[in-house]
């Protein structure tokens, strides 16, 4: 025979969502242990490294200076001008006769003990016994640059003349040279050698001569 049933006191409601909410309180704290930041950087980087890391001036260098190359001696030593008395002048010998226009090579070699230079062109005049003299035009086909002569060393400037035996000549009027006066650039002293080109014809009024003369050019 069953035993009568024993009621069990009731718990007020408001008791029961009271402890409720307790125990989603307690819940949440256990998840909020001071364990150790998620974002933090295993390898210890503060973010305090510049882009690239490189403290060094732009371009790698050290700003160590590099020492300028020496200047040749020719930039550091100034050459003097030629002058009349450090050189001795020649003329090469003419051409064969009938040849038209000919040309000879007016000579200036270097008889000091320095180096010296020549620029421009040479002056020459040539000359006739009886006293008539003729001063050459300058050609522009060479062109004029500075010719540096060691001792010993020369340069040579093209006179090109034509001869009183050339075709055209007959019956124009003559020149017959018997020396040249030839002026070093910038000088005022001449020296004289003798012609052996023979009679010219004389074109020293003419606009556009035959004979004339070029700037220097190293070498004889």
């Amino acid at each position: 025979m069953e035993g009568p049933v024993r009621q069990l006191p009731l718990v007020p409601r408001h008791r029961w969502v009271a402890a409720l909410v307790l125990a989603a309180v307690a819940g949440l704290s256990s998840c909020d242990s001071p364990a150790s930041s998620a974002g933090g950087n295993p390898g210890g980087d503060t973010g305090g490294n510049t882009a690239g890391g490189d403290t060094s001036p732009a371009g790698g260098q050290t700003g160590t200076a590099t020492a300028a190359p020496e200047p040749s001696p020719s930039q550091t030593t100034a050459v003097g001008r030629c002058g009349t008395a450090d050189l001795a002048a020649a003329l090469s010998a003419p051409p064969p006769a009938g040849t038209s226009p000919t040309t000879v090579h007016v000579m200036f070699r270097n008889t000091s003990s320095a180096r010296c230079g020549l620029e421009g062109y040479p002056g020459v005049q040539l000359r006739e016994t009886g006293g008539d003299t003729w001063d050459l035009v300058r050609s522009p086909l060479v062109a004029s640059t500075l010719i540096v002569l060691a001792p010993g060393e020369q340069a040579h400037a093209t006179l090109t003349y034509l001869p009183a035996s050339s075709p055209g000549g007959p019956g124009n009027p003559v020149f017959t040279p018997a020396t040249v006066a030839l002026t070093p650039p910038d000088e005022r002293t001449q020296l004289v050698v003798p012609w052996k080109g023979g009679p010219l014809v004389r074109q020293d009024g003419a606009t556009h001569p035959g004979t004339y003369i070029s700037a220097l050019e190293p070498g004889a």
